[in-house]
């Protein structure tokens, strides 16, 4: 888990390891501009550049070092934003953080009153004063941007005017309407052009360069490029025997949570899944209603009641995250409300919000509703689709942004009818799950996750955990070493299917987590697509009913890979193909 931080110099103890940290990657990614490091102790310490607030925030990794950091400057009479400096560190390339980092940023400044945002980026085709060698990291940067919804502004001079601000490269200006739909008015530019101008380099708006940019807009409304960068083409689909059957939640967005706290599970992920979910061949099913009863069944009573109670306690908008933890007199349930949140949560970085309860309802109630359909026999594979997750939740507390247990409320009702095994295939361990069935032996638990030493929740996952009393024996962690690649995991994944072959459960409840993908940004293992389509055919080689439960998996474009590759792999070697006729 890593988290953000607005940099203010003599804000806390650790404000000036945060702009040291900051000050040591800018060296390192941008040494042509050393200057800019004076700018940056200024920042930090209030001194704004004119017409604008600086904003400087940082991501810090599970040590409190600095992995990426942003500069951006607000203008809050115009409501919009320009980002002059993003970076990560280099040695974690592909872990996603640059675009965690966009995104938080983005989410800071809407919530400030943005409604644009503007950046610079290198050209990315030949021109002026553009240099060829630097164009295939230029394309690059210029798709990382797009994706994430900013484009270059078209019909100025702007990229190509050399300036004191662009150092003598000139830059194409991109645009991120934020989900503003409405056309961005050429004056509107133009206020923007001054007002960049006037924060970067102190040019006054009646500087004759400042001048010229302003009357090089000719088009009201101003015009962005067409998109140039589509997402990698997702893999084409076999033509199934019969349908995945699928529940849905929607995007839940109505847990608010500070980027500050940890990154967070967020509803751009159930979108992601939308997304890879296009032209599957799927059979949808409504979330069904089921009660308390389940819930109540593997949740301790006084839990639930306190998640329950969040919807009334708490004012919509109003965040409660836990700080104090029960290390002793663990027995004492605490008078003050708030102060149970430490009593029932595991970490710090779990909201409890007005909302949350309604949302973890409605998830758990999904995961039913598709227990239910195996149950009756009406589906061999259903894939529930939502969030919030719920493998970190136990029998007495929650965290890791679960709140129930979707997985074992599945796999309890399922095992009504027999034998269940619980296969967690999540970068990180289901420590919940492990819990809530650790003295059963009607389900046997098997996690692959990434060792606890290194990963959430740290206290839980060891292989020596193996079940107490009639549990004993039927809870297996296979914790691997960061770094883990296709033939590891798999490997590790034949020592889990040979358990439960042995076990032979009537039906399996998959805890699906894209974060072993390489790339996500809480993760650290090395899975490709091709990886996620072989695990799910390993899996779905067992021929045995099938619960496919959602869970983590945070970098968005590995949430749509991965989640097709491995649905796709499974359902061929559970469902198998469609036979083509044949053709004269």
């Amino acid at each position: 888990m890593f988290k953000f931080v607005r940099v203010i110099a003599g804000a806390d103890n650790q404000s000036e390891r945060h702009l040291e940290g900051i000050k040591q990657l800018f060296t390192k990614v941008f040494p042509f501009n050393l200057p800019y490091l004076e700018k940056l102790e200024a920042y930090a310490s209030g001194q704004h550049p004119a017409g604008a607030e600086s904003i400087l925030m940082a991501a810090t990794g599970p040590r409190g070092n600095v992995i990426g950091f942003t500069v951006t400057f607000y203008f809050a009479d115009l409501k919009v934003a320009y980002l002059d400096y993003l970076a990560s560190d280099p040695s974690r390339a592909a872990r996603g953080i640059g675009g965690a980092l966009y995104e938080t940023m983005r989410d800071d400044i809407q919530k400030r009153g943005a409604r644009r945002l503007f950046l610079d980026s290198l050209p990315d085709e030949p021109g002026d004063n553009v240099e060829p060698s630097l164009l295939p990291a230029n394309r690059k940067r210029m798709a990382f941007y797009e994706r994430l919804g900013a484009r270059p502004i078209i019909g100025t001079r702007y990229e190509w005017t050399v300036t004191p601000a662009n150092l003598g490269d000139p830059n194409l200006l991109l645009c991120d309407n934020m989900g503003d739909g409405r056309p961005l008015p050429r004056r509107k530019l133009g206020e923007v052009f001054k007002r960049i101008m006037l924060a970067k380099v102190g040019l006054e708006a009646d500087n004759p360069l400042v001048r010229e940019l302003v009357d090089s807009i000719g088009d009201d409304p101003v015009r962005l490029r067409p998109p140039r960068y589509p997402f990698p083409k997702l893999r084409e689909l076999p033509a199934l025997s019969s349908p995945i059957d699928l529940v849905e939640t929607g995007a839940a967005d109505d847990i608010p949570h500070s980027p500050f706290k940890g990154y967070y599970e967020r509803p751009a992920r159930v979108v992601a899944i939308t997304r890879a979910l296009e032209d599957m061949h799927l059979r949808r099913h409504a979330v069904e209603e089921f009660g308390m009863a389940p819930i109540r069944r593997i949740h301790e009573k006084r839990m639930v009641d306190f998640l329950e109670e969040s919807a009334q306690q708490l004012q919509p908008g109003q965040i409660i995250y836990p700080e104090i933890f029960p290390v002793r007199y663990a027995d004492r349930l605490p008078k003050n409300w708030a102060m149970r949140a430490g009593y029932f949560c595991i970490d710090t970085s779990t909201p409890i919000t007005s909302t949350a309860f309604a949302a973890a309802r409605r998830s758990a109630n999904a995961a039913l509703t598709g227990a239910k359909l195996l149950a009756k026999g009406k589906s061999r594979m259903c894939y529930v689709a939502g969030r919030p997750p719920g493998h970190h939740a136990e029998r007495r507390v929650f965290g890791g942004f679960c709140y129930f247990n979707n997985a074992a409320l599945a796999a309890d009702h399922l095992a009504r009818s027999g034998r269940v095994v619980v296969l967690d295939i999540d970068h990180h361990h289901g420590n919940g799950t492990q819990d809530i069935f650790w003295e059963r032996s009607d389900v046997l638990t098997v996690s692959l996750h990434c060792n606890p030493l290194h990963s959430y929740p740290f206290f839980a996952g060891f292989a020596d955990e193996t079940g107490s009393g009639e549990g004993k024996g039927f809870n297996l962690n296979i914790p691997l070493e960061p770094g883990a690649d296709d033939h590891t995991y798999l490997r590790a994944l034949d020592k889990a299917l040979a358990a439960i072959r042995k076990f032979a459960p009537q039906a399996i409840v998959v805890s699906l987590g894209v974060d072993i993908m390489r790339g996500d940004p809480t993760g650290s293992f090395l899975i490709t697509p091709e990886g996620m389509r072989r695990i799910g055919a390993a899996i779905g080689g067992l021929a045995l009913p099938s619960l496919i439960i959602q869970e983590g998996g945070y970098h968005l474009q590995n949430i749509r890979r991965g989640v097709r590759s491995f649905l796709t792999g499974y359902a061929v070697a559970l469902l198998g193909t469609a036979e083509k006729p044949d053709v004269p």
